[in-house]
């Protein structure tokens, strides 16, 4: 089980690239994820890998869309959240961190397409965002 972090602040999401060239994914701007461990729960884990990763604290605010991950054909909880600090310090996992707006997230091409749709979906003005009935 993977779950992933929608980070959203001032209308801008937070995506990631791998350093590592072993990774599927390498070279596609990601959303930060991890593997959920034994004993955890799906919030648990986001937390975890998000401080470990790039060093935040977030609120999950709700779940946005479960489904089968391209890349690992591993089930991926993605969910919505709000930063609680700004300060972003990169683990080695990582070469890159940025906040993307609206604008620049559809002109991205080196993105999951899937992904892509699901991020301007998130960042439009009149869109909740997440699932009301999978919200806290």
């Amino acid at each position: 089980m993977i779950v992933c972090a929608t980070i959203v602040a001032n209308e801008e999401v937070l995506l990631v690239r791998h350093s590592s060239d072993k990774k599927p994914d390498y070279g596609f701007w990601l959303l930060p994820a991890g593997r959920v461990e034994t004993g955890e729960s799906l919030e648990e884990a986001l937390k975890r890998e998000i401080r470990e990763e790039l060093g935040l604290r977030i609120e999950v605010v709700g779940k946005l869309v479960e489904h089968i991950d391209p890349y690992t054909a591993d089930t991926l909880t993605n969910f919505l959240c709000n930063p609680l600090t700004s300060d972003i310090g990169i683990s080695s996992e990582l070469s890159e961190a940025k906040w993307f707006n609206l604008d620049e997230i559809r002109r991205l091409r080196e993105i999951d397409p899937d992904l892509k749709q699901v991020l301007i979906n998130a960042l439009r003005p009149e869109s909740s965002g997440c699932d009301e009935k999978n919200s806290r």
